[in-house]
């Protein structure tokens, strides 16, 4: 009951910070020159996701390769990300199972965190960040900036697009695990926002006011709140304030 409470509380804030992300996302994309190969990646990974979900009629064609890889490569992710999850906080990995459609990971323990780690955390786009720190760790001149972005931007739209698809096409057991629905996904609408708000602000510092992004979030939330008591919440107090005098 009490996660059940606090993921109530937390769905205003969580739609603002998301309204906030998508208006911070879009004014990149649009407005700023040295975000068009993130733009690109992004529009690829859209792209791709399109494909593979209305494009493909026949999955076991010569082109049904590629959503089946595709659905593979995410279900990798998911479980790995479980898996890493578990390690953050001192817990043992004993199996993984990978396949097409759902994968499973046999851990000594769960908590909220490991169980809605894959939801919030992008593990390709982690991974190209990595991989892009080490080659100019050891080839400090290598350049390559443009294919970064490009590869980022597809990385973090997949990690979007199919986190969207695991929430509305299947109930999620991790979801339930983690506190039950309205609980995790306040907290995952709330984490992905924030981190392509910090994201955004790393990689394109000039074009993201990421104070003044929060700052609206704030106030929307506290707009709605203030919204709530003053239409439903005085009123109740004040009538539950009269039948207790009446009595």
């Amino acid at each position: 009951m009490l996660r059940l409470l606090i993921g109530a509380a937390l769905l205003p804030l969580s739609a603002s910070l998301a309204w906030a992300a998508a208006k911070t996302l879009a004014g990149v994309a649009v407005g700023s020159s040295t975000a068009a190969p993130f733009a690109a990646g992004l529009g690829l990974a859209f792209a791709g996701w399109a494909m593979s979900r209305w494009l493909f009629l026949d999955p076991v064609g010569p082109a049904g390769w590629a959503p089946r890889l595709t659905r593979w490569c995410h279900v990798l992710a998911h479980e790995l990300t479980h898996a890493m999850a578990a390690w953050a906080t001192g817990g043992s990995v004993y199996a993984i199972s990978v396949g097409e459609k759902e994968g499973h990971v046999d851990l000594s323990h769960s908590n909220a965190f490991v169980a809605l780690a894959p939801y919030c955390v992008p593990f390709y786009a982690l991974a190209v960040a990595v991989g892009y720190r080490l080659l100019l760790w050891s080839r400090p001149d290598a350049g390559g900036e443009s294919l970064f972005l490009l590869l980022l931007g597809a990385a973090l739209g997949g990690h979007l697009l199919f986190t969207w698809d695991s929430l509305t096409q299947t109930r999620q057991p991790d979801l339930d695990a983690a506190g039950g629905v309205l609980f995790s996904l306040s907290l995952i609408a709330c984490a992905n926002s924030l981190m392509l708000l910090i994201l955004l602000k790393a990689l394109f510092p000039q074009a993201v006011p990421l104070l003044a992004r929060l700052k609206e979030a704030g106030s929307l939330t506290g707009r709605f709140w203030t919204f709530a008591w003053v239409s439903g919440g005085r009123p109740a107090l004040a009538a539950a304030k009269s039948r207790a005098l009446a009595w």
